[in-house]
């Protein structure tokens, strides 16, 4: 699978430290990293673009020496999303590791910028203001914000050099 780099040995450190912190997440909320679920987040980590959960059994079958079918990696992901490990790109029906996996506190608001060429995607910031204003807006039509996940749709530095096919 294209998608995942080789790893040096810096990567290797970073994708072990956020599986740790990754474990004491799901220890602190009383759910269980089983070394499956251990497994499926460590390709999510090392992925360059988001992947599905077809391109992560794939992963799995190849990397271990025992089968997994797509639906219990969708039950995985559903327990990542959960514990607030990773978010789903629903434009692109796929998953990215949280960009605060390495951080002690969640985030409520999740905002994506999103490649529509390579699929790439990043999660960005945004600031408190827009986030108020858009909760504001809202109120303002008679809804209740319940899910402020936003997708952008773009093109990264690299696929904006290429000329269009």
């Amino acid at each position: 699978m294209s998608d995942v780099r080789d790893k040096s040995y810096e990567e290797v450190m970073l994708v072990d430290k956020l599986l740790q912190q990754a474990q004491k997440k799901c220890q602190a909320a009383g759910g269980r990293f089983t070394d499956k679920r251990r497994d499926i987040l460590a390709s999510l980590i090392a992925a360059e673009h988001p992947l599905s959960a077809y391109d992560l059994a794939e992963l799995y079958n190849q990397n271990n020496g025992q089968k997994v079918q797509p639906m219990s990696i969708y039950r995985i992901l559903d327990f990542f999303i959960e514990m607030k490990l990773v978010h789903k790109l629903p434009t692109l029906n796929k998953y990215v590791v949280c960009s605060h996996l390495a951080c002690n506190h969640n985030h409520q608001n999740q905002y994506f910028v999103v490649c529509k060429r390579c699929g790439d995607a990043q999660e960005i910031a945004m600031n408190s203001a827009l986030t108020q204003e858009l909760g504001e807006s809202v109120a303002a039509i008679g809804f209740q914000l319940i899910d402020a996940q936003f997708e952008l749709m773009g093109l990264c530095d690299a696929c904006a050099e290429k000329p269009d096919k």
